[in-house]
């Protein structure tokens, strides 16, 4: 059984991918959000949604009106800045990037018996950058194929970071698995003021020992928030590697996860947020992002001061790809 439909979701256009495992739903209009990924065989939504946000076009590029849940992607910045890297001009990129806040076109819809193709693009910076992500669901298949492609339509290399920003529905007690146990992350200010470390950097097996241990979901009202972002995981010690992370429900004994390459995306954050941190002064979420991503930091200019960016050679793309999977 494979289907796309488009539909209408929360009053907008929508467009649902659907196989006998996965239905997925994308809204064009809203920065070509993913509002809903369900996993038919359990009946299960894993993304989140805030009932405290109605979904809506984007006004003032403010973030925090659309900050609701589901998966959105940041690109060419997650940290408002100017981005000064086109000579004569100067853009400012949002909170979270330019492609949330902007309806994208639909380029691409096919279907036969064997597989669902969607593809959508945006235009950034008065077209400086176009931005392409397809998604492919196969017959009877768990896992979703995302391709990314980013054009360079500019006569200059350009520098930018990316992330996906999928935000998911947790549960206490709901596990963190990530196949390579070195795996290193750079210790925040939420982190550090919550444990008392003063490293830099923590081991993620070094979490397990944490209390309460950081690769579990806490408690409600545990009142932690905190954004770590991996190094490189793209090293001469552990070069081209398979990276699997995976949100695991012990007691309904399901999960959900991304596999990717490192040859290609560069870092993984991670976003605690157990009803620690508001973008609204409202009360607190309880949610995790799981977010594969190219850039060791929210910030372009830090990720460039450190030689973490990605960059796009003049009028050339970069390509890279994510799975996204349930059991």
């Amino acid at each position: 059984m494979l289907n796309l439909t488009h539909c209408k979701a929360h009053g907008f256009e929508a467009i649902l991918l659907k196989n006998s495992e996965l239905a997925i739903t994308v809204i064009p209009q809203l920065g070509a959000k993913v509002i809903s990924i369900v996993s038919l065989k359990h009946n299960r939504e894993w993304l989140a949604h805030d009932k405290q946000i109605t979904l809506k076009p984007a006004k003032n590029n403010d973030f925090s009106e659309h900050d609701s849940g589901g998966w959105d992607e940041c690109f060419p910045g997650i940290t408002p800045q100017l981005y000064e890297h086109i000579p004569n001009k100067t853009h400012f990129s949002h909170d979270h990037g330019e492609l949330w806040c902007q309806a994208w076109q639909i380029t691409n819809t096919h279907i036969n018996d064997e597989e669902i193709i969607l593809s959508l693009q945006a235009e950034v910076f008065d077209s400086t950058f176009t931005f392409i992500r397809t998604f492919t669901l196969k017959k009877q298949s768990k896992r979703l194929l995302v391709d990314y492609l980013v054009k360079n339509n500019s006569t200059h290399n350009l520098p930018f970071v990316w992330s996906a920003h999928p935000i998911f529905a947790v549960e206490p007690e709901m596990r963190i698995l990530i196949n390579n146990k070195h795996m290193e992350f750079k210790v925040d200010e939420g982190l550090s003021r919550f444990y008392n470390v003063n490293r830099s950097f923590i081991n993620w097996s070094d979490f397990s020992t944490k209390v309460p241990p950081l690769n579990k979901v806490m408690p409600y009202n545990s009142s932690f928030a905190s954004k770590v972002f991996s190094k490189h995981l793209n090293t001469t010690t552990y070069k081209d590697q398979n990276i699997i992370v995976k949100l695991i429900d012990d007691k309904a004994q399901q999960s959900c996860g991304f596999e990717f390459s490192s040859t290609n995306i560069s870092h993984l954050g991670l976003w605690f947020n157990y009803n620690g941190w508001s973008t609204t002064g409202a009360s607190a979420p309880f949610v995790l992002g799981i977010e594969p991503c190219i850039g060791n930091n929210d910030s372009l200019n830090h990720s460039m001061q450190s030689s973490e960016h990605g960059t796009v050679a003049r009028n050339e793309s970069k390509f890279w790809q994510l799975i996204f999977f349930v059991n």
